[in-house]
């Protein structure tokens, strides 16, 4: 399941930005430097790692199945009734700071239109989990507790999305470190005690839900301080935001199941046991972890307060730069010696060796992709969107009829195509939007 991580880059409750979109001295501020960033952000991941990974090995494949389905039907709910908003809140929320009072406008209209959408979903989502679980051979008491988790679990994350937003605007350090850190100790040692007793999945389901409700209460409480509370949402905010939700409806409708689309394709034509190991093999990319929470926490907030089209060439150069730093060495591991990297997953998945490389080749091309895509939308450049679900779909029917989705180097292969073209045509957005702000800018 995806997580916004917001371990930021200084300890201050405001930061003014001057007109090139870089912070200006107002005292008592610490920077916090980049190699400290990264050693922090590697022992967050290194604990959720640790979870994971236990809890790969420790369950049998069709626990596993359930348990990495589940957080899959979470990442779909939560991208499902998002629409953009998360976007919106990054892309308005870096115009309006640190104008408090804005930024809570802000947050309360992307709240609004997010009840609203997840109202109307609500409904239809319920009746899919409880269509699908018995599907993966789940029982009736055990689908009806799973689907209520997922769904708390789906409204939970989206609002501390949004706080998280904020934090990251407002550059705060410790506090966001300690919720992080605290969570992903509570996730862990909840993970190994279930294990240790032979707890049944649906508890550690709830387990980590209830870790995900305390980083929504934490993140709150340490937002309070960058916003002027209030409960109306200005007319221009909610207009914006609604115009964005309608540009991307169809596009963000269509990416909750795309993110997923390879557990799906499992869980829909496959086995348990594929599902099963095709999500173990997922979980090896928590190791690009640090890599997405670098870009999340450290780079976009200044992307998206840049305010020049130099300057923002400048930190989205940087950050590819640093992707390819990040990224090499996990696909030098895998080339060089994969059994060291399948033992991680445990005794039930050594015949998954030969298909290690090509898989992290997979997910390293959709960790870019996903990059690029975040590039544009702290700038709001997301008018493009609308052609991307009419381009891909027919790419995407095409290879699922060509394609044997119940062998696994076929789905991998689904999943590497499916990337290179999300790649591609992400690029292609982002250039052909930075040129057009460029020659809006020089004509003004």
């Amino acid at each position: 399941m995806p997580e916004t991580s917001p371990f930021l880059c200084a300890k201050i409750a405001q930061v003014p930005v001057n007109k090139e979109g870089q912070r200006t001295s107002t005292g008592n501020i610490r920077t916090l430097p980049a190699w400290r960033f990264v050693i922090g952000q590697v022992a967050l991941t290194g604990t959720n790692a640790l979870t994971g990974f236990a809890l790969v090995r420790g369950l049998s494949k069709e626990d596993y199945a359930a348990y990495s389905f589940s957080f899959a039907l979470v990442a779909i709910g939560v991208n499902a009734s998002n629409m953009g908003l998360t976007s919106a809140v990054l892309g308005l929320g870096g115009r309006v700071w640190p104008d408090k009072e804005a930024l809570r406008s802000v947050l309360n209209a992307a709240q609004r239109l997010r009840n609203r959408i997840g109202a109307f979903l609500a409904l239809p989502f319920a009746a899919y989990c409880i269509w699908q679980f018995p599907r993966i051979g789940l029982g009736k008491a055990e689908t009806v507790l799973l689907a209520a988790l997922v769904l708390s679990t789906i409204w939970v994350q989206m609002q501390a999305n949004f706080y998280a937003i904020v934090l990251q605007l407002g550059q705060v350090v410790n506090t966001l470190v300690r919720n992080d850190v605290i969570s992903a100790i509570l996730k862990l040692s909840g993970s190994l005690l279930a294990l240790h007793f032979e707890w049944p999945v649906e508890t550690i389901v709830g387990w980590i839900a209830c870790c995900l409700w305390f980083n929504y209460w934490a993140h709150r409480k340490a937002a309070l301080p960058l916003l002027v509370e209030h409960s109306t949402a200005a007319e221009e905010h909610l207009r914006e935001m609604r115009s964005l939700v309608k540009t991307n409806a169809l596009r963000t409708l269509y990416w909750s199941f795309e993110g997923q689309i390879t557990l799906l394709l499992c869980a829909w034509f496959s086995s348990t046991e594929r599902l099963a190991e095709v999500s173990a093999l997922g979980r090896l990319g928590v190791l690009f972890g640090i890599f997405q929470a670098f870009v999340a926490s450290y780079t976009l907030p200044n992307i998206a307060k840049a305010h020049t089209s130099r300057r923002i060439l400048h930190q989205v150069l940087r950050t590819l730069k640093i992707a390819g730093a990040l990224l090499a060495p996990l696909l030098l591991w895998a080339a060089v010696h994969p059994p060291s990297l399948i033992w991680i997953l445990g005794p039930n998945y050594t015949e998954l060796t030969p298909h290690l490389l090509p898989f992290m080749l997979s997910s390293a091309i959709g960790q870019l992709a996903a990059v690029v895509y975040q590039m544009c939308t702290a700038r709001a450049w997301l008018s493009l969107n609308r052609y991307y679900v009419p381009l891909v779909l027919p790419l995407q029917i095409a290879l699922i009829c060509a394609l044997d989705t119940r062998r696994i180097e076929h789905v991998i292969l689904f999943a590497g195509l499916n990337n290179l073209f999300f790649l591609l045509f992400n690029l292609t957005m982002f250039i052909i939007s930075w040129r057009n702000a460029a020659k809006l800018a020089s004509a003004e």
